[in-house]
This record gives structure tokens, sequence and C-alpha cells, in this order.
């Protein structure tokens, strides 16, 4: 479990509950508006990104091995082992489950006219799809391509 995307995922969920737990008592102050958009977006970002590389790498793989989207971002069946799972599954439910905490509690006492900044964690989960993305990409387990010379069908069913 030392693999570089575990602990980036650990330290970029860790970061975002410091600024949730700095932008919620705050959530008046423009600074700590500002502090919970820009860690969210940033971490969004980064998801996204990886995501992409993920795909990217995942389809090349996919030539001999047999990869579904569950398995690549969800880490489902024998994808990774158990240690890298429950790290990075936990990391994604705690991302999930802080940024509707946040916006729910961003929105309580809220005016009309004001921001709800805490609602930007919600873009936060895509750093942890983006992570168990770019770990399965790279060191997830597959099985083999179940007939990668096979071509598909023009047979009409029903």
């Amino acid at each position: 479990m030392n693999s570089r995307l575990v602990r980036a995922d650990v330290a970029g969920t860790g970061l975002f509950l410091a600024a949730l737990g700095v932008a919620i008592p705050l959530r008046t102050h423009r600074l700590a508006q500002v502090l919970i958009a820009v860690v969210s977006i940033a971490l969004f970002a980064a998801g996204v990104a990886a995501s992409l590389w993920a795909y990217t790498s995942a389809l090349e793989r996919s030539r001999v091995d047999e990869i579904g989207v569950a398995n690549l971002y969800l880490l489902t069946g024998p994808t990774a082992p158990s240690p890298v799972k429950r790290a990075l599954t936990l990391s994604l439910a705690v991302q999930v489950m802080a940024a509707l905490a946040g916006a729910i509690v961003g929105v309580s006492g809220l005016q009309e006219s004001e921001l709800n900044a805490l609602a930007f964690g919600v873009l936060v989960p895509m750093f942890g799809i983006g992570m168990n993305g770019a770990w399965a990409a790279r060191y997830g387990s597959y099985g083999p391509r179940v007939n990668p010379t096979a071509k598909p069908s023009n047979r009409k069913i029903g």
C-alpha cells in the first residue's frame, strides 16, 4: 500500500477536511469562502486530470486485459488488494460525506444574496474517483481479454 497515489488521495482528503474545518465556522468570512473554493477547485482539477490519464491508460491496457469502468474507477472485483481498496474507497466515502455535510451546513442561515461557498466541496469527490482510476490503470489486476480478436457481429437480435 506504499503507492504514492494512495498517499496523495489520503493527503488530498486531509487537505479538504482541514479547509472545511476552517471554512465551516467562518463561512460568512470572505477568506474562508475563498479557501474552500480554491481547495475544492484544485482537487477537482487534479481529479479530472487523473481520470483522463487513467482512461487513456486503461484504453491501452484493454487490448490485452478485460477492464470495466467500475473496475477502473470504483475498484470492484479483484482490481486492487484489500488494503489499497479500503484506503481509496474510504477516502472517496469521506470526501462524499464531508462535501454533502459542508454543503448542507452552508445552506443553513443563508440569506438570499449570500454565497454558499461550502457547496464548492461537492466537486472534491472527483479527486477520489481520479485517484482510484489512476491507481487501477497503473497497478490494477484484471483478467485477460475474453476474445481480443473477435469482431462485432452485424447480425440483428430479435
